[in-house]
């Protein structure tokens, strides 16, 4: 064989290669991390390969009216059981209990490389393997949709050109539980919030602050923090102008009494931590910064023994959810369990399997 033969076989030999290794699996994606779409190139394997084609309704038709089951962890809050509709005007998320969001399927009109489209609001950020199938991750506006069975979202991820002739539809904007300019309300929500039934059960599980509650200073508000733990004085603070429901209310009640615990008790919470894999969404707060992540465990997991503290469902619903929170949170698991031990949650049903494994 001559040698310009030769060289032209080990260049077949590459390409053949290359196209050999162009398809992507959910385990490619998994070793590839995460990839946030807004940063993504062209060839970026999240985007599923489907920009660029040439537009087509009847996919259109098929993703229009699908149903997608997952969890929604909304704002940084818990993840909530329930179901993604898509229609032609946004997303519609219907939780279990019966609550409903909507988000808008496309933004605003873009001018990109000679033509004008709309950037889907929907976009795959990773996909995890830990519980033994593919869990898909998907940012959806301001919230985390996860789900076994993305579906259509897949294709709405990949920004098909058929989004460019959605209409787009105006994002939602949340009240603050009380006006930001009221200094009598604000007050007053920060003390009401300081003293609720959910306040006594951390303060049992924490110990209770020496100092009154407090609303977040000036500094605090412009680095947007809803709540903020003084060790110094050994304080709480609010800022109920911004806190837009309860939920939000309370979690940031948690993760406050989070930090008052790190402070009392640096030793048990690093024990208690050892292991802990960190978070994988650069925007999930708490990531890359330990004191923010372990916060955000403890107040999921406050958050899970109290949402299970009168279970309906059965023991093995709740413990798959606790899966979910994990997948969020990484650590909340080991909060739960650590937490479930404490007197206030002596009579929680699932106490004895979180701590022992048994029913």
């Amino acid at each position: 064989m001559s040698r310009r033969a030769r060289i032209a076989g080990r260049l077949l030999l590459v390409a053949g290669v290359a196209a050999g290794t162009g398809s992507v699996s959910a385990a490619g994606f998994l070793a590839a991390g995460y990839a946030p779409a807004a940063e993504a190139k062209p060839a970026d394997t999240l985007r599923v390969r489907l920009v660029g084609q040439p537009a087509r309704p009847r996919r259109a038709a098929r993703v229009i009216g699908a149903v997608i089951p997952g969890y929604l962890s909304a704002r940084g809050l818990p993840p909530v059981p329930g179901r993604f509709s898509v229609t032609d005007t946004g997303l519609v998320f219907r939780s279990v209990d019966g609550s409903s969001a909507r988000f808008p399927l496309v933004g605003p009109l873009r001018g990109a490389a000679g033509r004008q489209r709309r950037a889907s609001t929907v976009s795959l950020t990773y996909i995890d393997e830990t519980n033994g199938r593919p869990a898909y991750v998907f940012r959806v506006d301001a919230g985390v949709f996860e789900t076994d069975r993305p579906g259509p979202l897949l294709d709405i991820a990949s920004r098909p050109r058929w989004l460019d002739s959605v209409a787009s539809t105006e994002w939602i904007a949340e009240r603050p539980l009380v006006s930001s300019g009221d200094t009598t309300t604000l007050w007053a929500a920060a003390r009401s919030a300081a003293s609720s039934p959910y306040a006594d059960s951390l303060y049992s599980l924490f110990g209770h602050p020496r100092a009154g509650i407090g609303l977040v200073s000036k500094s605090g508000r412009a680095a947007g923090r809803l709540g903020e733990y003084i060790g110094r004085r050994d304080s709480l603070a609010l800022d109920p102008g911004r806190i837009t429901g309860m939920a939000q209310l309370r979690h940031t009640l948690a993760h406050e009494m989070g930090h008052r615990w790190q402070s009392r008790a640096p030793g048990q919470v690093a024990a208690l931590w050892a292991g802990v894999t960190p978070i994988r969404d650069p925007r999930r707060y708490g990531y890359e910064d330990r004191s923010e992540h372990q916060a955000e465990a403890i107040a999921f997991a406050v958050n899970f023994l109290q949402a299970t503290s009168a279970r309906r469902e059965p023991a093995a619903s709740s413990v798959r959810l606790l899966d979910h929170y994990e997948l969020m949170v990484p650590g909340t698991r080991t909060m739960v369990r650590y937490l479930a031990l404490q007197p206030v949650y002596q009579t929680h049903p699932l106490r004895r399997l979180l701590t022992t494994g048994r029913s």
